[in-house]
């Protein structure tokens, strides 16, 4: 499952668990059920959160002296971290 997929996922539970879910049904009518049943301000904050999150390690790793790294691996490898956060 995707970042996507699972942000989604948690504002679905969030809404069954803290709400009244907007549709309930099943067989046919799962993916309009799910669709609807969608929490789309919670999936922004979820990801606002992931990307705050990101960002802030992201920042850390910059303060942080790489030792005998030369400059440009230390930027690669920030840059490769993002990459692989946040198309994940």
């Amino acid at each position: 499952m995707s970042r996507q997929e699972d942000f989604i996922q948690a504002g679905i539970d969030y809404r069954f668990e803290n709400g009244k879910p907007m549709a309930i049904g099943g067989g046919n009518f799962a993916e309009m059920a799910s669709e609807m049943n969608r929490n789309k301000p919670f999936e922004a904050g979820a990801e606002y959160g992931y990307q705050y999150a990101v960002d802030k390690t992201v920042e850390f790793l910059k303060e942080k002296e790489f030792g005998d790294w030369i400059e440009q691996e230390a930027t690669s490898f920030i840059e490769d971290f993002r990459k692989a956060m946040c198309n994940g």
